[in-house]
C-alpha cells in the first residue's frame, strides 16, 4: 500500500506502509462553564471538531539513511497540504507533518519508519474538487457536513450572488471574482478584491440539505466547488 503527501508518493523514496493507521474520529469541541452556585456544568457546542494524528508504519528494502535529508525536506512543508492513501481512496486530507524523521535498521538490508502526520479533522470528498455550474434559481444538495465552498463569479458588472442566507453584493468590473469562504477572501485575476465586495449573513456555506442559489445584476454565471467534507 501507498500515500501521498503534498502530491509526492511515499513509494518514490521506496518507501511502502506495512501498517495502515487505525480508524480514528476527531473530538467534538464542547465547552464546559461552571457557574458559582449551580450543580453542574453548562455545556456550549462551539460546532468544531479537534485535529487528529495518523502515523503511517513504512518499511524500506535500501539503504533509506542516505536519502533521510531528501525525505525529510518532502514531509517538511511550512503549511497543510493534500494527504491520501489507498486505503480510502475516494477521500483526502489536510495534514502537516512535523516530528522529527527517523529510521531503525534491519540487519543493513532493510529498514522501519513511523511517520506520523497532524490532520485537520475533516475527510474530503475528492468528487467535492470538480466544480459545480450553478443555475439561477437553482439549488445545489449537499449530503455531507456543512461545508465552506469557492465560489467563481463571471458577470459584465454591478450585480449580487445570493447562496442560502449569504448575499455578496459586488461593485465594479466582475471578471472570474473567487469568493473563497475558506479564507473568507475575494480575488479576481490573482489580486485580493475584497474592496470589490460586501458580505451579508457571512461567506457562503453549503448546508446539509438543499441550498438555493440566485443572481442578479451583472452576474452572468456562478460556479462551485462545493468542498464537501466528511468525519
Amino acid at each position: 500500500m501507498n500515500f501521498t503527501f503534498n502530491g509526492i508518493s511515499a513509494s518514490s523514496f521506496g518507501l511502502w506502509v506495512e501498517h495502515r493507521p487505525p480508524v480514528v474520529t476527531p473530538k467534538r469541541l464542547i465547552e464546559s462553564i461552571s457557574i458559582p452556585g449551580r450543580s453542574g456544568n453548562l455545556l456550549r457546542d462551539t460546532g468544531a471538531y479537534s485535529n487528529i494524528t495518523l502515523t503511517y508504519q513504512v518499511a524500506y528494502k535500501e539503504d533509506v539513511r542516505n536519502k533521510a535529508v531528501e525525505i525529510a525536506t518532502w514531509l517538511y512543508q511550512p503549511t497543510y497540504c493534500e494527504l491520501e492513501d489507498d486505503y480510502e481512496p475516494t477521500y483526502f486530507r489536510q495534514a502537516v507533518y512535523s516530528s522529527p524523521f527517523s529510521v531503525s535498521d534491519v540487519l543493513g538490508v532493510a529498514g522501519r519508519a513511523n511517520i506520523t502526520f497532524e490532520c485537520k479533522p475533516q475527510r474530503f470528498l475528492k468528487t467535492g474538487k470538480i466544480p459545480i455550474s450553478a443555475t439561477n434559481g437553482g439549488e445545489i444538495n449537499n449530503n455531507y457536513q456543512p461545508s465552506l465552498p469557492v465560489i467563481t463569479i463571471q458577470g459584465s458588472g454591478n450585480g449580487s450572488v445570493t447562496i442560502g442566507g449569504s448575499t455578496v453584493s459586488i461593485t465594479g468590473q466582475i471578471d472570474d471574482l473567487i469568493i473563497d469562504s475558506v479564507n473568507q477572501n475575494a480575488v479576481m485575476g490573482g489580486n485580493n478584491a475584497n474592496n470589490n465586495i460586501s458580505v451579508s449573513g457571512g461567506f457562503p456555506t453549503l448546508v446539509n440539505g438543499a441550498t438555493e442559489i440566485s443572481w442578479s445584476g451583472g452576474v452572468t454565471g456562478v460556479t462551485i466547488v462545493p468542498n464537501w467534507w466528511t468525519l
